[in-house]
């Protein structure tokens, strides 16, 4: 504790001499009733009494902020010289009470977090989870010996503050939430959520309006930086080969070994599965409008059959993942159709 309020003194000396310690005193008190009329409000609840839910949400995060604001500038100077720096000695006048206070509360910032998440109040939930994770781990919490929970039960907390920044929309924020998630081993496997696929799709969501505006440049450098982040990212490959089929300057050839690349690393992506499928097919077809107009079948299908048959097991994998997936049945039909008529042996 003397540790933690000798580095907020430290703090304090930072902020100058524009703050009066009266301003401290008003901090300190409104944060103080606020943090007594949400205790009083919490009580009620484990009574099931009636509450304002808003209003009780509202006075903890009033007192958080509170203190947050006050704890810089409460510093009085005294008439002692220190020894090693030669300037007035300062202590706290109210710092010790605030932090306990604070320490205090936070485990109920989850709950609240919570309330704010099903109410769909998404910038508060976001807020509150992240403020959480902060909190726990400062010196503050160590200090005041609040239990930190196990890396995943903090994992699944950041991972509804992404979730919450998901939903505002927020994608760069929701994008490092996510991250944080995975990094502290939150999967979300037992309830059947793949935190890394909210991740990459948070990408995907934040690499459309590069694409929108056609600068495929900064758009390959944010995915090969993804990739070097994350080389077995499924994902990734498959958001390069959507960047080489919306550029023109690309060859097709590129954006099926990207694909491919997806398929190897995750083959239960369905659409990656399909676009291999479908732009296999596409060089077919594109195969069959450059042959002269007297071409025949037999001059036609060495340059279609191939990519043809290529085609059809990933199309049809992808059917399979998705019974319901859109357009695969006809492109399968077309390709069945063609071979019918090019594939003789």
């Amino acid at each position: 504790m003397k540790k933690t309020i000798l580095l907020l003194a430290c703090a304090s000396m930072l902020a100058g001499s524009a703050y009066a310690q009266s301003d401290v005193e008003s901090l300190y008190k409104s944060g103080k009733e606020a943090f007594a009329a949400y205790d009083k409000d919490f009580a009620k609840t484990q009574l099931n009494q009636p509450v304002d839910t808003a209003a009780m949400l509202g006075n903890l995060m009033k007192g958080f902020k509170d203190f947050e604001a006050a704890l810089p500038l409460d510093s009085v100077k005294t008439n002692k010289i220190d020894k090693k720096t030669g300037l007035p000695k300062v202590k706290t006048k109210y710092s010790k009470e605030m932090v306990a206070l604070m320490a205090g509360h936070i485990g109920d910032l989850t709950a609240a977090g919570n309330m704010y998440y099903t109410s769909k109040q998404y910038a508060e939930g976001a807020y509150t989870f992240g403020r959480y994770c902060e909190l726990i781990q400062s010196p503050m919490a160590k200090a005041n010996n609040v239990q930190v929970p196990a890396d995943t039960i903090l994992g699944q907390i950041r991972f509804f503050e992404g979730l919450c920044d998901y939903y505002i929309p927020d994608y760069k924020k929701a994008f490092t939430a996510f991250d944080n998630a995975l990094k502290l081993g939150y999967t979300g496997k037992e309830y059947n959520l793949n935190i890394a696929d909210y991740k990459a799709d948070c990408f995907s969501k934040m690499l459309q309006p590069l694409l929108d505006a056609k600068e495929f440049d900064k758009a390959y450098a944010a995915v090969d930086k993804a990739i070097a982040a994350e080389p077995n990212n499924s994902a990734y490959y498959y958001m390069k080969g959507a960047l080489y089929a919306s550029d023109s300057t690309k060859n097709v050839d590129d954006a099926i070994a990207m694909y491919k690349k997806s398929v190897e690393l995750n083959p239960k992506n369905a659409d990656a599965n399909f676009n291999v499928g479908y732009y296999l097919w596409k060089k077919g077809q594109e195969a069959i409008n450059a042959a002269p107009a007297n071409a025949t079948n037999d001059q036609i299908a060495p340059q279609v059959v191939p990519v043809y048959k290529e085609a059809l097991p990933y199309l049809q994998k992808a059917l399979e993942i998705n019974p319901e997936y859109p357009s695969v049945k006809a492109v399968i039909e077309n390709i069945n159709y063609g071979l019918g008529i090019l594939d003789k042996k």
